[in-house]
């Protein structure tokens, strides 16, 4: 067999082995692009039927809370109230031994009358001063002399009243009163007992209004200016239904759950209520209809043009991968887009960026704080 003849069908196997090397060589030096997974601001579909009607749990509490304590240091003398009474604006919770206090009180009533004396007396003698001296009976420097007297028994007896004033004052700090009409929470002295100042003695609920404070999600948030009607349960009385209203919203979102604080109020003149129940509050808001039911409402910026359809990206949170979902667009909001389509409750809708993404493409859902791009 002649080498030559087979070494043509050689050359071509030989050519195409050397160029899969090269391209290998340059694949190895060539660095393939990362799945950058971006970061993306996201919200929670919510039938926009049901919003007319949804609980949030909560925890009773009084409207009104303080905690007292004695403003002056002493012994407890006596211990009027126990945990659990009623006690009305005004009454006598506890009170220290003030035998210390009258007597300094006592000391400064007769200093403040000694400087009242000498006053008195001073200024019988500055006012004859001041004709004497026009009459040129006295001299220039002796009506200083009366005067200079005058002025410090004035101000010897401000000093005196001035402590005549906080010596009283001290005195009626060893009594310890009801600021309002409540429910004793917490007692914390007993009879004997030496009292620090500024160290608390009783707490005193008002409960003839009962608050409950809920997280609500970002998604109903908006909505706050629209509710027509707030009820709250409580499991204990049998899921009782009573009144409420919105008494602030905060604006310290839950960065885990994206949630905004809603504080809601009940009259509670029965005393029906007690701090600590397990409440649920109602917010029912003048949206709902039949011609609301099946459908959701988006922020605005969700929506995007494709294909002359209007559609939304929806999340995966196991693929991490958006989808797009093709959309009606039924009415527009004040403050979003009511849309029908095949969407569910419980979805995760892309409401930033929409018309950068691609189908398929890994996002993540954006920290709190961070900011998109960064």
């Amino acid at each position: 067999m002649s080498v030559r003849k087979h070494f043509p069908r050689v050359i071509p196997f030989v050519s195409l082995f050397l160029l899969v090397l090269f391209v290998s060589g340059c694949d190895q030096g060539t660095p393939v692009a990362e799945d950058v997974v971006r970061p993306a601001k996201m919200t929670v579909l919510t039938e926009a039927s049901s919003i007319a009607a949804r609980r949030f749990s909560g925890r009773a509490e009084a409207a009104e809370r303080s905690a007292l304590a004695f403003r002056v240091p002493g012994r407890v003398e006596a211990v009027y109230f126990d945990v659990g009474d009623e006690v009305v604006d005004g009454d006598l919770l506890a009170e220290l031994d003030a035998r210390d206090f009258r007597l300094k009180v006592q000391e400064l009533e007769s200093q403040l009358a000694s400087a009242n004396a000498a006053l008195e007396e001073a200024g019988k003698n500055y006012r004859r001063a001041e004709e004497l001296v026009e009459r040129g009976v006295i001299s220039q420097s002796e009506f200083d002399r009366l005067e200079g007297s005058f002025r410090r028994a004035r101000g010897q007896r401000d000093a005196a009243l001035e402590g005549l004033e906080t010596a009283r004052a001290a005195l009626a700090d060893t009594r310890l009163t009801a600021p309002f009409t409540g429910v004793v929470n917490r007692r914390m002295v007993e009879p004997f007992e030496q009292a620090s100042p500024q160290q608390p003695q009783f707490v005193i609920d008002d409960i003839s209004r009962i608050e409950v404070t809920v997280a609500v999600p970002e998604s109903l948030i908006r909505f706050r200016n629209r509710l027509d009607h707030v009820d709250v349960f409580f499991p204990a009385l049998s899921d009782s239904a009573f009144s409420a209203r919105v008494r602030s919203v905060g604006l310290d979102v839950a960065p885990d759950s994206q949630a905004y604080p809603v504080r809601v109020t009940i009259e509670n003149s029965d005393r029906a209520l007690l701090p600590g129940m397990t409440a649920e509050v109602s917010f029912q808001a003048s949206l709902a209809n039949t011609a609301w039911e099946g459908s959701f409402l988006v922020p605005i910026t969700s929506l995007f043009e494709r294909e002359g359809e209007s559609r939304i990206w929806v999340w995966d949170a196991d693929s991490r991968e958006v989808s797009s979902r093709v959309v009606e667009v039924q009415s527009l909001e004040p403050e979003a887009v009511r849309v029908t389509g095949d969407l569910e409750t419980g979805m995760r809708v892309i409401t930033a960026g929409a018309q950068h993404l691609r189908e398929g493409q890994r996002v993540r859902k954006l920290d709190t704080g961070e900011v998109v791009g960064s």
